[in-house]
């Protein structure tokens, strides 16, 4: 990837990130602590303008403004390791960003739903349960990675009680496969349930001490029992 990975903190944010690049920014994240703060306000006040005034907007008005934004002239931004937490405002940097910067001028002049939302008649966003175990003052964030080279992003809320993963790094299957969650206890295996969409990724309570969380691809529909070994197993007790 040739993009300085600084640039991409706003299409991060708004989920306009295809799924290589996610992966490849959220390594970043892992090492960037500006980059992540920036995440945090992006997303949070998105969520604020969104919650001012809930208005359904039309299908097409995401894909015509990040198609709008995408034809902006981006710069590459100045970042060293002294100045940037001292002197960084709310000021998304450039290139990606620009597609945040204008989904948030858009929400904020007509008042279109985005995470975090609550209007009483808007539909729930994907993905909003995990931003928010993922944003919560508490929460302990790992990365982790599966047999097949891919790396999760898993977090932990002690005080909510609920653990999230981000799966749209996940490769996308095929021939009607899907991946399932599952807890195990003393040898007993319990499903949590399908991960039906990967750009959403999947909350459940944190397990009880002893207790590991394993994906598996299983058959479409899901299995009760796993057919397959785990692509990853992880105890979230360690996160």
């Amino acid at each position: 990837m040739s993009t300085d990975l600084h640039t991409l903190s706003g299409a991060y944010a708004i989920d306009a990130l295809s799924p290589a690049e996610a992966e490849e920014f959220e390594k970043h994240l892992d090492e960037c602590p500006a980059c992540r703060d920036e995440v945090r306000e992006l997303q949070s006040a998105a969520a604020r303008m969104g919650a001012a005034e809930a208005t359904s907007p039309p299908p097409s008005l995401k894909a015509r403004v990040l198609a709008a934004a995408d034809q902006q002239p981006q710069l590459r931004p100045k970042v060293t390791p002294i100045d940037v937490r001292r002197s960084r405002r709310w000021v998304p940097r450039a290139a990606g960003a620009l597609a945040a910067a204008a989904i948030l001028a858009v929400a904020a002049l007509g008042g279109v739903n985005w995470p975090g939302d609550q209007g009483r008649d808007a539909p729930p966003v994907a993905g909003t349960e995990v931003s928010q175990v993922f944003d919560a003052p508490d929460a302990h964030i790992e990365t982790v990675r599966t047999a097949d080279g891919h790396r999760l992003t898993v977090a932990t809320s002690p005080e909510s009680g609920q653990m999230a993963i981000k799966t749209r790094t996940l490769a996308r299957l095929k021939d009607h496969r899907v991946y399932q969650m599952w807890a195990k206890h003393n040898g007993r295996v319990t499903s949590v349930g399908i991960i039906d969409d990967l750009s959403a990724g999947k909350v459940m309570p944190i397990p009880t001490y002893g207790t590991t969380v394993a994906i598996t691809v299983e058959p479409d529909g899901g299995s009760k029992k796993p057919t397959n070994p785990p692509i990853v197993e992880m105890d979230p007790q360690a996160i």
